[in-house]
């Protein structure tokens, strides 16, 4: 198995509910656990920013279906890489809705609309999953 890393961001063709949510993170946790994928979704009503880790051939595939999904458009890949480690080696799909609130500190990656991940230089767009990935497991951990 070569282990892969892909990171990509969509525009949202509108806000995704609860339900759509919750239906998008339950088929990822059943299907990737057969594929042997892990990895992080995060989203705003605007974005969605994902980290996808697994064999090649598997993150590839998945990828291409991804692209076809309606609920996105303009998908583009960040970055792709082959780690020495996954960032997820636990979560199927962890989540965070807290796109729009990443990386408070860089203007640089803002636009009218809060966090833009366009605008990230790809190689930080992993830190910005990490901390963002962080934070949930924070919120998890205060529950």
């Amino acid at each position: 198995m070569k282990l892969v890393r892909l990171i990509y961001a969509s525009h949202l063709a509108s806000p995704l509910t609860k339900v759509q949510t919750q239906g998008i993170l339950s088929a990822s946790e059943r299907n990737n656990a057969e594929t042997g994928i892990t990895g992080f979704l995060c989203i705003s009503p605007k974005f969605a920013l994902q980290c996808l880790e697994g064999d090649r051939v598997e993150v590839n595939l998945l990828y291409n279906k991804i692209v076809r999904d309606e609920r996105h458009s303009e998908p583009v890949i960040l970055r792709y890489v082959e780690p020495w480690r996954r960032l997820f080696p636990e979560w199927h799909m962890g989540y965070s809705s807290e796109l729009s609130s990443a990386a408070p500190e860089s203007s640089r990656w803002r636009d009218g609309s809060g966090f833009n991940p366009y605008m990230v230089e790809s190689d930080l767009i992993e830190n910005v999953i990490e901390e963002l990935c962080e934070r949930s497991e924070r919120e998890v951990m205060r529950v």
